[in-house]
């Protein structure tokens, strides 16, 4: 197994003592995966088992904690890129893709074989993320239809979906981005959030798992088809971050970051940005250690201050990150079939 390392020192703080600071290193592990696809769809059952999926019809399973991989193209969908999966164990896993009419497609035998469980034949259907809060709840949205995001929402798992007619309508050029699987956020208590971009930049809420929504505004960039939020996460109900810029000019990093204290219905600008546009931002917590890790193609930084102030850590850069549960240790994903462990200490 092909491996790269990069050993990284940035201060952070000891959650609940934060006069106390600390040296948390950061090391990716690169794994050799055999894979060309363009990976944006990641998701981290344990520390064991992951999924990821892409372009062509890609899907990858690991089961050894990326030691070893398992390339699968599902059938009949090889010109179709995954962008968004979900996964529950070893065995059960549902993609879904960016082109129709069959959209989502589910396994329950690790792959062996694959069910289409979402097709739609609606003209310009485009489906940038999926999210489960747990093993029943999920939400996926496409990019609007008749002047209203495309959401699609399950109550048993993924097997049936129901499209959501309660949202507020989007302004002329808005739009989402399918860059990393994470312009949803999906809670267990029921809370959601879905960020967009293009000529607005804002964050509609839901609290009752995606039966109705509101919208709130944010200062994040926004006004060209490649700017805006590109990800969404919580660390629980009410403390949240946005992260995003322009994918065309990564080096633009003014109002690239946004955070919010009351569950998204105010948002404010972080105080230090992230150095450069970043596609997926997730939280890592294990103990009473816990940060926020923004990621994108040109490098990556942390927050342990709940996205007001972010520090770049690495010019490493991948589309997507998924924390182990529990673990200060995660995977990322992103061109031309890349994995890597990345392990915090």
């Amino acid at each position: 197994m092909m491996k790269f390392s990069f050993l990284l020192l940035i201060p952070a703080l000891l959650l609940g003592c934060q006069n106390n600071p600390i040296s948390v290193q950061a090391e990716f592990i690169g794994l050799e995966t055999n894979s060309e696809a363009s990976l944006r769809g990641l998701f981290v059952v344990d520390e064991n088992v992951i999924w990821a999926s892409g372009s062509g019809g890609t899907v990858l399973l690991s089961t050894d904690s990326g030691e070893s991989w398992k390339e699968m193209k599902v059938p009949g969908a090889g010109k179709n890129d995954f962008r968004s999966i979900n996964a529950q164990d070893e065995d059960h896993a549902i993609v879904f893709g960016i082109a129709g009419p069959d959209f989502g497609y589910s396994t329950t035998n690790g792959g062996k074989s694959w069910e289409v469980v979402y097709r739609d034949t609606t003209a310009g259907l485009f489906f940038n993320s999926l999210k489960f809060a747990d093993d029943v709840h999920g939400l996926a949205v496409s990019d609007p239809i008749d002047g209203k995001f495309f959401v699609i929402r399950t109550e048993d798992g993924g097997d049936s979906w129901q499209r959501v007619e309660s949202l507020p309508p989007v302004e002329e050029g808005e739009a989402n981005f399918a860059a990393s699987n994470t312009c949803i956020e999906f809670l267990p208590s029921g809370k959601a959030w879905i960020g967009s971009g293009g000529k607005a930049a804002r964050v509609f809420y839901s609290e009752d798992f995606g039966k109705t929504w509101n919208v709130a505004k944010t200062p994040m960039i926004r006004g060209t088809a490649s700017s805006g939020i590109f990800s969404v996460a919580f660390q629980n109900d009410k403390a949240g971050a946005v992260v995003g810029g322009n994918y065309d000019q990564p080096e633009v990093n003014t109002n690239i970051a946004a955070y919010t204290v009351d569950g998204g219905k105010n948002w404010l600008s972080a105080e230090t940005m992230p150095a450069e546009y970043r596609s997926c931002v997730q939280p890592v917590k294990s103990g009473r250690y816990s940060f926020l890790f923004a990621i994108g193609k040109t490098g990556c930084d942390v927050s342990v201050d709940g996205g007001q102030n972010w520090k770049f850590i690495s010019e490493v850069g991948y589309y997507t990150f998924r924390a182990v549960p529990g673990q200060l240790t995660g995977f990322a994903a992103g061109s031309d079939g890349r994995i890597a462990r990345v392990e915090f200490q």
